[in-house]
């Protein structure tokens, strides 16, 4: 019965029905008149379909928890599809959106640019956040999510250019639908689920604010622009499940200093997935690796890999941190370790240099090319990176 009432549910907020269709209205905590649609009679149940008189309101509303009909209290679990997106963007809505504790679903474009203020919070009640519903909310100062929450669908908080500070999307959530937080102000961390797999495409495109991202291991394929423009972030780590990175899914992230990307064998990429990423930057890769990602489409234009052991306790602990020039010409020089032994390996394997106790190498004898270097460091730890001579 109960998943009847919920596919009831869904039905209705797909469906939009218009504001002559409610079956009675009722006035709420803050004023406004509120039609809505009885969707279950056993439990007493509605679905709040529309604010009436929109056009001419101005201020906050609380959304009440039940509502009473011909002397029966019906519990308020969900928000019809367009329940607040007529007309309200004209409106200076100053207020607060309070939603209650009841409400399971909440539908496509309920709240599409209202300009409400302060926090929105989503209860722990919903479950799921339609396509649109907060598109162009541009006043909302932050976000706390639902820890019920399952699906966020497409654009859903599209635009919603106020946030500020973290966004922690809950461990409950599955899917998040394209541009779902597109051009959102946040300037905290993205902290992702657990129980995701698939970073659709533009999902956080444009969310300057981010000052850094935590993808989880799971997932395995990231969309087309899915974090471009995120100008702030100077680390990425990509989880070990990672396959396939779509084209501009990390387009113009020029701050980035390092990347450590732990799958075994190269993502595929796009010509333009890191475009505009330095290519000089260190890439902390499984040992043993360093040969797939110099010969992989695109990974190739890279020239820093470092090979790491990352069942290691200190995997990272005093890694190079800079190999410079790269490209060069006369020497190049290493920096963050001791180096004790240098060899240096020409695009066929074949050893072609070898230099002790220094981290300045000349180069100026090499041909043009990109070589690898081996590196034995004081502590008796091994490192490996790539770079360019050129003439």
């Amino acid at each position: 019965m109960k998943n009847l009432r919920l596919y009831t549910l869904l039905a209705l907020l797909m469906t939009g029905i218009s504001a002559s269709a409610y079956d009675f209205y009722s006035i709420c905590p803050t004023g406004q008149k509120l039609g809505y649609i009885i969707t279950s009679y056993d439990p007493p149940e509605v679905l709040l379909e529309s604010m009436f008189d929109l056009a001419d309101y101005v201020g906050g509303v609380t959304i009440p928890e039940t509502v009473n009909y011909n002397s029966v209290d019906y519990t308020v679990v969900a928000i019809g599809a367009d329940a607040f997106n007529k007309g309200c963007f004209s409106n200076d809505l100053s207020g607060s959106l309070v939603i209650p504790n009841t409400v399971r679903l909440i539908g496509p474009r309920a709240f599409l640019g209202c300009w409400f203020t302060g926090s929105l919070v989503i209860p722990n009640s919903v479950i799921s956040i339609g396509e649109w519903a907060f598109h162009n909310c541009k006043r909302f100062s932050s976000l706390t999510l639902s820890e019920s929450l399952v699906e966020i669908n497409n654009n859903a908080f599209d635009l919603c250019e106020n946030f500020r500070g973290d966004l922690v999307i809950p461990e409950s959530v599955e899917y998040i639908g394209f541009n779902g937080f597109n051009e959102c102000g946040f300037d905290g961390t993205l902290y992702l689920p657990p129980k995701m797999t698939l970073i659709e495409s533009g999902c956080f495109e444009a969310c300057y604010g981010f000052s850094s991202i935590n993808i989880p291991e799971g997932v395995t394929y990231i969309g087309y622009c899915a974090f471009e423009f995120l100008h702030k972030p100077t680390e990425l780590e990509l989880p070990s499940t990672v396959t396939e990175i779509e084209g501009g899914a990390f387009r113009n992230l020029f701050r980035l200093t390092s990347m450590t990307v732990k799958a075994s064998y190269p993502p595929y990429i796009w010509d333009d997935t890191f475009e505009r990423v330095n290519r000089n930057i260190p890439i902390y890769i499984p040992k043993g690796t360093i040969e797939d990602y110099g010969n992989a489409e695109y990974w190739s234009e890279f020239f820093n890999y470092i090979e790491v052991d990352f069942d290691g306790v200190d995997e990272q602990e005093n890694l190079i941190t800079t190999i410079y020039p790269n490209p060069a010409v006369d020497r190049i020089r290493i920096d963050g370790v001791e180096a004790v032994e240098v060899q240096v390996y020409n695009a066929l394997g074949q050893l072609v240099k070898t230099v002790h106790d220094t981290n300045e190498i000349p180069v100026s004898d090499l041909p043009q090319g990109v070589y690898l270097l081996r590196i034995a460091d004081a502590e008796g730890r091994n490192h490996t990176a790539r770079v360019a001579v050129k003439e």
